[in-house]
């Protein structure tokens, strides 16, 4: 196994174990932690005499800290109080060695405090602000009573746990506000996601449900001739104009599709507030009397918004063929400052007209939704005998102005 090999794996296992403890830190703060605590460890045993009885003293403080990240999950509880663990026998393990003077190299300087200050920070970064806040103040008096350096040492050492106290509330804070981040941006993605789909989804309903309406209107008129025995150029001709309108949808979904997804440069461009007219002649084609009339510069809005315009008259035509077939449709759309689409139709018997009836479909809602979508203002419901559709949308910048 190559070094590369072997430094990867054991980066990889750091990284895995800090994720398991839901801790947000580097994968390499745990080994420097490590590495701190065992050179202090190891400078205050070799500081004293009695080396086995130190060397044991330094394993109690080392070995349960070091064991926290290879103790695996047996529980949510245990994840969250890992301070359980280590918190009693690296206090002890470090009283131990502070009760034993140094008599070795560099007596002046103990160590063996000092060895508190990356075990509060690493308290504090782990089990949050209450625990370490504890562990440091029972750090504190261990050091107060145990420890035998001078005064003016003690109150460097003190100094110095006091720093590892204020680093750990700085790393945690910074922990919980890189998670915070994350949160926020996985909840900002998943409602990304969910109005992407929202949007694919009303227009592949906008499409099919127009398309299926003047199919529908075809095919009937095709079996009334067949059923009747007319002329059968007619049934054929309703059903040649129902294969056209078919073939012209598919045409259309796969357009959609491709201008929606990732991967759509290069598709036709969806229609716009040009293409009404298209729209209106194709729904006279199915046998729907429609007057349409139009004014003002239709060049003048904006791609979106004339998109807006295409689908909402789309569904408006589709429910009018639904629930009012063979009833005159009234169509007009005027560019002046802003935009104005109406649409009307009389309602045909128990029918409430286009859209009425409650609880059936999700045609108005998807129109309300791409009216405020172009920041209009939208209504729709029955005026005595007529149902009407009335979109408005203000001038604003998704309106293009006139060209000079």
């Amino acid at each position: 196994m190559s070094v590369q090999s072997l430094a990867r794996d054991v980066r990889d296992f750091l990284d895995g174990r800090v994720r398991s403890k839901d801790l947000d830190i580097p994968w390499w703060a745990p080994l420097l932690s490590a590495a701190g605590l065992i050179a202090m460890v190891t400078v205050a045993v070799l500081q004293r005499e009695m080396a086995g009885a130190m060397v044991l003293a330094g394993l109690v403080i080392t070995v349960p800290s070091l064991s926290i990240f290879f103790i695996p999950n047996t529980g949510e509880w245990l994840k969250h109080h890992m301070w359980v663990v280590d918190l009693v026998p690296t206090l002890a393990g470090s009283a131990w060695l502070m009760s034993q003077p140094p008599t070795g190299f560099w007596p002046q300087h103990d160590f063996a405090p000092a060895v508190l200050v990356p075990l509060t920070l690493e308290m504090v970064v782990r089990e949050g602000f209450r625990t370490g806040t504890l562990y440091a103040i029972a750090s504190a008096v261990v050091m107060g009573v145990f420890a035998t350096d001078t005064p003016s040492g003690i109150g460097v050492h003190f100094l110095l746990l006091f720093v590892g106290w204020i680093l750990g509330l700085l790393i945690l804070a910074q922990m919980r506000a890189l998670r915070a981040e994350r949160l926020a941006r996985e909840q900002e993605h998943s409602r990304a996601t969910e109005a992407e789909r929202t949007r694919i989804a009303r227009e592949i309903h906008d499409l099919v449900g127009h398309s299926l309406s003047i199919t529908l209107l075809h095919l009937t008129a095709a079996r009334r001739s067949v059923a009747e025995g007319d002329d059968p150029d007619e049934a054929v001709s309703a059903l040649t104009e129902a294969e056209t309108v078919g073939r012209r949808a598919m045409a259309e979904i796969r357009r959609t599709i491709g201008a929606l997804s990732t991967s759509g440069a290069g598709t036709a461009p969806l229609p716009g507030a040009a293409d009404v007219v298209r729209l209106v002649e194709e729904s006279r084609s199915a046998g729907q009397t429609i007057t349409f009339s139009s004014s003002g510069d239709l060049s003048r809005i904006d791609a979106g918004v004339g998109l807006g315009i295409y689908r909402i008259l789309q569904e408006s035509l589709a429910n009018a063929i639904r629930h009012a077939p063979g009833a005159p449709v009234s169509v007009s759309l005027a560019v002046t400052d802003g935009v104005r689409l109406s649409v009307q139709n009389p309602l045909v018997g128990s029918r409430r007209g286009a859209g009425a009836s409650t609880g059936e479909g999700s045609g108005l809602a998807g129109m309300a939704a791409r009216a405020e979508q172009l920041r209009g203002r939208l209504s729709a419901g029955a005026e005595e005998s007529i149902w009407k559709v009335d979109l408005v949308i203000p001038p604003h910048c998704l309106v293009r102005k006139a060209l000079a």
